[in-house]
């Protein structure tokens, strides 16, 4: 691409959403989709969170021992406040253990597995 292509809005995203899917930085790409420069570039992101949020979930679980706030992880991994109980219901299908009270993620008792829900959102 020529400097004068790079500078265009639309590329630069795109630029910034592959380097953020290559560079597994799951905290930029679902910044970069809540900010989308338009519906045509969230359509196409769309295709990509499903894998996205796997492979984030993978690492949160890694990373954060013994337990981190299951809100915190819901917003790392994109999800909307008023997605909170589907997103807790996804959660659990993909082998996490919730605490009691649903606030607390145990990720040292988790085994991370792709989502088994039988209806899935087109976010999740």
């Amino acid at each position: 691409l020529t400097p004068e292509q790079r500078r265009h809005p639309m590329i630069d995203y795109a630029l910034k959403v592959r380097s953020a899917v290559a560079d597994a930085n799951y905290h930029l790409f679902f910044r970069l989709q809540k900010s989308a420069l338009s519906p045509s570039m969230v359509f196409l992101m769309d295709h990509l969170v499903p894998s996205v949020r796997f492979w984030s979930l993978q690492r949160i679980c890694k990373a954060y021992r013994p337990s981190v706030s299951a809100e915190f992880v819901l917003f790392e991994l994109g999800f909307a406040k008023e997605e909170q109980e589907l997103a807790s219901k996804w959660l659990e299908s993909c082998g996490c253990v919730l605490s009691k009270d649903r606030k607390v993620l145990q990720t040292k008792d988790c085994i991370v597995h792709e989502s088994d829900l039988k209806k899935q959102n087109s976010l999740i």
